[in-house]
């Protein structure tokens, strides 16, 4: 049984471009957590994942993923994390045969407005918001999760640069907010508009921007904020979010306060839950209905594989988001991560299959 610390590594049940999930048991209680395992490539890698384990020990909140404990070997990290099993919101919306009623997208979103509201008042902006990375737990709790984009700083006006961005950003260009593209910008007010990305998904099941592969009509659909025309079906109150939280100007959009005010979450859900999203004293926000959302979830996500074409082919498309990546120019450039990194991660893996693992620090005890 392959080990690491006091951890048996398990199957995996996630893969990225620079790491992979996996499940694992704590031996000394049988407690199943999952670990992100980072190999040790070089310097960038490695001062990443120590930025990242830095964001995540001062998030604590009921709507991000919980760091347990941070162990490394010879070759890798290994990010213990806590287990939220009932899917990504993209295995749940490709798993869907129509959108989630509004409702239900009212309780997801209240939960994304809640999360990035911590993180924003830690002076944290995640930077790589998405449905990939937006977990939902068999009680129906969102939580935000993959903080390795994630970037660290005090002031409300912290700006990112573009070239910096670009060495880790692939297949998130539906997400990416127009001024990524050039220069520096506000990744607090970049955040914002990847939540209206988000918003859009899971009211229509498409883009905002489109289907399309090609990286540079995407690039140009987004500088110019040509957001596709919404279904007849879905409510003026959601129309006008998605709108706002879209605007081409970063100034424009709205702050996290006003979010959680907009009459749209109004609509669905009970007063108290939209004054609780903002307090950050508050660590549990829920959403209307979760027990019935959960039940729903829990029968309607799909299995890794989906078996039919039409699902593959949703899911392809959902999953993609244009293959594509920021180069330092801050124009998108065609190309996904190599699947190399694979290869060799699953060789550093074998390597290390009779680490004991060293602690880099614990949130276990107590």
């Amino acid at each position: 049984m392959r080990r690491v610390g006091d951890y048996e590594i398990l199957d995996v049940v996630g893969e990225g471009a620079y790491s992979k999930v996996k499940r694992v048991r704590h031996t000394p209680t049988g407690c199943m957590f999952v670990a992100k395992i980072v190999p040790k490539t070089n310097q960038q890698v490695e001062s990443d994942v120590r930025l990242e384990i830095s964001v995540l020990r001062r998030l604590k909140h009921k709507n991000i993923v919980q760091l347990i404990e941070i162990l490394e070997s010879t070759n890798n990290y290994y990010i213990i994390l806590e287990p939220v099993m009932g899917g990504d919101l993209c295995d749940i919306i490709v798993g869907m045969d129509r959108p989630l009623p509004e409702q239900d997208v009212a309780a997801l979103l209240i939960q994304l407005v809640a999360g990035v509201h911590v993180c924003h008042c830690n002076g944290v902006a995640h930077r790589d918001l998405k449905p990939e990375n937006l977990l939902l737990g068999t009680d129906g709790v969102l939580k935000i999760s993959d903080f390795g984009l994630s970037r660290l700083h005090r002031e409300s006006n912290f700006q990112a640069s573009t070239s910096e961005y670009a060495h880790t950003l692939t297949g998130t260009l539906a997400y990416v907010a127009p001024e990524v593209f050039g220069g520096s910008y506000d990744a607090f007010r970049a955040d914002i508009w990847s939540m209206g990305c988000i918003a859009y998904v899971l009211l229509t099941q498409n883009f905002p921007f489109g289907s399309t592969t090609d990286p540079h009509a995407l690039e140009f659909r987004i500088r110019n904020g040509e957001v596709s025309i919404m279904p007849s079906s879905v409510s003026p109150e959601a129309k006008n979010l998605c709108k706002w939280l879209l605007s081409l100007r970063p100034e424009d959009r709205p702050t996290l306060d006003a979010v959680a005010q907009h009459d749209f979450f109004k609509k669905y859900l009970p007063a108290e839950y939209l004054r609780m999203t903002t307090n950050r004293k508050s660590p549990i926000v829920h959403g209307a209905n979760m027990n019935e959302f959960s039940s729903q979830v829990q029968e309607e996500t799909p299995s890794c594989s989906p078996s039919t074409s039409s699902t593959k082919q949703k899911h392809h498309h959902l999953r993609s988001g244009s293959a594509a990546r920021i180069s330092p120019s801050g124009s998108a450039v065609a190309g996904a991560a190599s699947s190399s990194n694979h290869s060799s991660e699953s060789g550093r893996d074998r390597e290390d299959m009779d680490a004991h693992g060293t602690h880099v620090g614990s949130d276990l005890e107590g």
